[in-house]
């Protein structure tokens, strides 16, 4: 079972597609999206990884996408902190929508979601996430930054009590601490980045730049380097990078769902 989505985003400056794949091992494809021109003016790219039993993960993540959808109904936010601030408001729009839906049903109960949102412009990229969907920012063919799993093998990671090579096979590598929804009761979640007036994060995107949004299925079994590897790949041979990323996962397992998102710049 494959469903697949390639579509290009035209504006003048970037390029835009997507892809998702219900992998080898999973039966229904939990992962939403959203790749959309912004008023010619910026790209909203959004990931969502649903999770929940019963296929109620995939609701969860429908909801956070549809949530996204709405807001490019209104003026593009011009100023960076403005940006980032919608981008908190809809997630936590999105958190709200979620557990009031999930409370509706016992079949719902506890879906959530993780989240990676961007606005990328001509002159910056503007993210915040929830869970352990990443967005990467690759240039010349390598990693410049990506953003922080909220995963617990990310806080064993930081604190030195597993090794990079542990992470894949490790037996708590999918529980996170934060996420859209979900079990906690409190409705407490976090999201990152935060802003900092003295260092605010804000990507300055330079010409050629390409940004990943993915959810785990690619990242769990497909390395940095490796993405690295194909993304050099790609800017020589001009192959469907995405494309080969998914390959890439299936041919190590394909143990989840896997979605990517690329918004290249030109």
């Amino acid at each position: 079972m494959e469903t697949q989505a390639n579509q290009t985003i035209k504006l003048s400056w970037c390029r835009g597609h997507s892809i998702t794949n219900v992998g080898k091992v999973r039966h229904n494809n939990e992962d939403r999206f959203l790749l959309k021109s912004w008023s010619d003016e910026a790209i909203l790219a959004v990931v969502a990884d649903g999770m929940g039993g019963n296929n109620s993960g995939e609701i969860a993540a429908q909801i956070a996408v549809d949530t996204f959808d709405k807001i490019i109904t209104q003026p593009l936010p011009q100023e960076p902190q403005e940006q980032f601030e919608l981008l908190l408001k809809t997630l936590q729009q999105a958190d709200e929508k979620i557990r009031d839906t999930a409370y509706s049903s016992f079949q719902t109960l506890g879906m959530g979601t993780t989240v990676i949102a961007s606005i990328i412009t001509p002159k910056t990229c503007i993210h915040a996430h929830a869970g352990d969907s990443r967005l990467y920012h690759f240039r010349d063919g390598k990693i410049i930054s990506k953003t922080r799993d909220h995963s617990i093998v990310q806080l064993l990671l930081e604190v030195g009590r597993i090794k990079p090579e542990d992470v894949a096979t490790h037996p708590m590598r999918s529980t996170l601490n934060s996420c859209l929804g979900g079990k906690n009761a409190d409705g407490t979640f976090s999201i990152d980045p935060k802003w900092d007036d003295e260092k605010p994060p804000i990507i300055q995107v330079e010409k050629n730049d390409l940004f990943l949004l993915c959810s785990d299925g690619l990242n769990n079994l497909v390395s940095d380097k490796k993405m690295e590897i194909l993304i050099q790949e790609q800017e020589k041979y001009s192959v469907n990078l995405g494309q080969k990323l998914v390959d890439e996962a299936i041919e190590l397992g394909g143990t989840d769902n896997i979605t990517i998102l690329t918004i290249s710049l030109q």
